[in-house]
């Protein structure tokens, strides 16, 4: 081990891992949002919301976030992640889902802050799947639940005397939007029968989410119950907060100028803020205890190539032939054109190109500028377009 490493404590800055509760920052107008919402729940008054952005703005922090708030208020809180699901169906997310529960109570079992009387009640719990899953109530049923509302009716009569209610966080659920957004109505529709009966039911959908419905109509069944808080990039104020608590953790500082300059370079995006800092800190010599302009000019190099290019590829690389074409035509553009440069540019109808459009938007590789304009979500993103042969 050299010097460097004995001296030098771990890099406090990990690019593409969630932050863990105790260092978040910013997004306080939508965690204000959740707390409220979580409030109603817990009084029988059902509300629940969604969380929509692109990669890397911080939708599983926000998600982790709220579990660690919904567990100080002693709601059962079952976080879990649909990644890489190209399959899913009404009994399938209605079994997974009590079947989430079933894992947490076990969890709490095991930490002793619920009874094993309780598990073994939950065990009992089935959702009959051989006829299709009905969307009517029928209380009489007990512990042989039918469908998910009364299965999580039976479930919350165990829980009501240790839990305040039950939170479900779940992340990467674009697949709800299938089909136009039939799974989305269906949880609609299951919060809407669990709303009669006061049972508290809190369901947040993360992800790269529609919330404009089919068409450009304005209509989206995830507006209505889960009104989504859609996160941005940080300001220079949440930046400052964020990098001073993570370097304060290490005992480094860091300048005002600097910070100002890394806000310009990062625009606020969590990921590359994240990894931009994270090459800079690696340039940190022995007995160092302050990051300056220098380190980040070392880190150039670094940064764009093992970290960039990678996060980058997925937004142009991985995309097919006209929608290259447009991200191409935009990033000549200094960033930003409208559809009717883009029509006029590539010679195709803006009926052709308004879906990869739309795509590109819900990706979050472009942003909505105006009514008919489009910008790249991140200059470094240009320069990556531009510089590819």
């Amino acid at each position: 081990m050299d010097d460097k490493d004995a001296m030098l404590p771990p890099n406090p800055f990990n690019p593409g891992s969630p932050i863990d509760p105790s260092d978040f920052v910013g997004r306080t107008q939508y965690l204000e949002e959740f707390k409220q919402k979580l409030r109603q729940t817990t009084s029988g008054s059902l509300a629940s919301m969604s969380v929509a952005g692109g990669y890397g703005i911080g939708k599983t922090s926000f998600l982790h976030k709220c579990k660690s708030i919904a567990e100080e208020q002693d709601a059962l809180t079952i976080y879990f992640s649909l990644n890489e699901m190209n399959d899913l169906n009404k009994e399938t997310l209605a079994k997974m889902l009590i079947e989430r529960i079933q894992e947490k109570v076990r969890e709490e079992v095991i930490l002793r802050r619920v009874s094993s009387e309780i598990f073994n009640a939950l065990k009992r719990i089935k959702i009959k799947t051989d006829s299709g899953i009905e969307l009517s109530f029928n209380e009489s049923l007990g512990d042989n639940s039918p469908n998910l509302q009364s299965a999580l009716t039976s479930t919350w009569k165990h829980l009501k005397e240790d839990k305040t209610a039950i939170v479900f966080l779940i992340d990467e659920a674009r697949i709800l939007e299938k089909n136009r957004a039939e799974l989305i109505l269906y949880l609609r529709a299951v919060l809407e029968q669990l709303q009669v009966n006061k049972v508290p039911v809190m369901i947040i959908p993360a992800g790269k989410l529609s919330i404009t419905g089919p068409s450009g109509t304005g209509f989206s069944p995830l507006v209505r119950t889960f009104p989504p808080a859609v996160l941005e990039n940080f300001d220079d104020q949440e930046c400052k907060v964020f990098i001073e608590k993570k370097l304060k953790s290490v005992g480094v500082s860091i300048g005002k100028d600097v910070l100002k300059q890394v806000h310009i370079i990062t625009e606020g995006h969590p990921f590359v803020l994240t990894a931009y800092l994270a090459s800079a800190y690696s340039k940190l010599k022995s007995r160092e205890s302050e990051l300056k302009i220098e380190h980040f000019k070392a880190a150039d190099v670094d940064f764009v190539n093992r970290n960039l290019a990678p996060f980058f590829s997925r937004f142009y690389d991985q995309m097919g032939k006209i929608t290259k074409q447009i991200l191409h035509t935009i990033a000549l553009h200094k960033g930003e054109t409208s559809l009717s440069e883009l029509s006029y540019k590539l010679k195709k109808g803006s009926n052709e190109l308004s879906p990869h459009l739309g795509k590109l938007v819900q990706e979050g590789a472009i942003l909505r500028a105006d009514r008919g304009k489009y910008k790249i979500f991140h200059h470094l993103l240009e320069e990556y377009i531009n510089n590819k042969p």
